[in-house]
């Protein structure tokens, strides 16, 4: 059965049961209760608090970035400097658009079936790679920095507030993530504006709102399947439905929301730069029977002409870079030729 978007298939009682087109691999389903976020083992949580003024916090936050990238590839964000009544009202926003008619949404439709970075509007999310299952859930995709990039006829003018809204959202979300950038050179022994000299005017972002329908057999299926992310680095907001879960010493581990925070994750570009110091992590999306779940990440990843190879000054004098050189364009492609298909794509580069 084909269906246009996963929400209104399921808001006009079409699904009573999982299509075959949803239907993953008995070996990559998620085991245990949906909406289970308990565990054991919990992601780093890091305060920015104070990190702009005070040296001795700011060392302290470097190191807790330093260790989290080592051990997790993924950490959380509070007192982040993003305020709180924007993520809000772009969470507002968020939420209204996809309460509207399919009609008014579809206004907004991706214009070409091909999926890339480049691709932008509205729609469902695509496939792993051909044949796969598709993944349970409607996105909408924008490309924002820089400016020149964008696409505004795809971008919602209801609700009225949408266009103002995201705008100031990815402002201060490319504020927080230069931030990042400073952290991290510093974590990696570099000079603190390294990241953000080397990307200067050489990076673009983009940012996808998920929007995950409840779903009749969540044990058959995955909001999105496990992937590493391709770019740089993500920032991402999710609700308080639990779903997320990362890749950790063989488990699958639920990130537990924290209101207000940000989940933040290496992607695999990072990884090349950092010649494996910091890798990207497989992580998917979990949906659940009774509630919609909704997230907004944001991806910061190099122009597709920019040179990818390990930095330097981290392969060090006795040991070799682990990657071969690549520009980001080519992995893109590749990226997008797989799928989410874990970390495949990145062993192709491997040496």
């Amino acid at each position: 059965m084909s269906v246009a978007t996963v929400q209104e298939a399921v808001e006009n009682g079409i699904l009573a049961s999982v299509p075959a087109d949803y239907i993953i691999l008995e070996q990559d389903r998620a085991r245990g209760n949906h909406g289970d976020d308990s565990s054991s083992t919990e992601l780093p949580v890091i305060d920015l608090a104070g990190v702009k003024d005070d040296g001795k916090r700011r060392r302290a936050v470097v190191e807790s970035i330093r260790q989290a990238c080592l051990d997790w590839g993924f950490f959380q964000l509070v007192n982040h400097g993003v305020p709180v009544s924007l993520m809000k009202r772009m969470q507002q926003v968020a939420w209204e658009f996809f309460d509207l008619p399919l009609e008014e949404k579809q206004r907004y439709s991706v214009k070409t079936e091909s999926q890339s970075l480049g691709t932008q509007g509205y729609g469902s999310k695509f496939k792993s790679k051909e044949g796969a299952a598709s993944n349970w859930g409607d996105q909408l995709r924008h490309r924002t920095l820089p400016v020149s990039i964008r696409q505004y006829e795809l971008w919602p003018t209801n609700p009225p507030a949408y266009r103002e809204t995201e705008e100031e959202y990815v402002e201060e979300l490319d504020r927080l993530t230069r931030l990042l950038f400073e952290l991290l050179s510093e974590g990696l022994g570099l000079h603190p504006m390294y990241l953000s000299d080397f990307f200067h005017e050489r990076d673009q972002q983009q940012m996808v709102v998920n929007y995950y329908p409840p779903c009749p057999q969540p044990e058959l299926t995955m909001g999105i399947q496990k992937h590493s992310d391709f770019g740089l680095v993500t920032v991402l907001w999710q609700d308080s439905t639990s779903g997320l879960q990362i890749s950790k010493d063989g488990n699958w581990i639920p990130v537990k929301p924290i209101q207000d925070a940000f989940v933040i994750n290496i992607g695999d570009q990072m990884e090349i730069l950092t010649n494996g110091k910091y890798q990207s992590v497989e992580h998917r999306g979990l949906v659940n029977r009774l509630k919609p779940r909704m997230s907004i990440a944001n991806f910061t990843s190099p122009l597709d002409n920019v040179l990818i190879a390990p930095i330097p000054d981290l392969v060090g004098e006795f040991q070799i870079p682990r990657y071969n050189e690549t520009t980001f364009g080519t992995y893109r492609s590749s990226f997008f030729d797989k799928g989410c298909a874990g970390k495949e794509h990145l062993k192709a580069i491997k040496l």
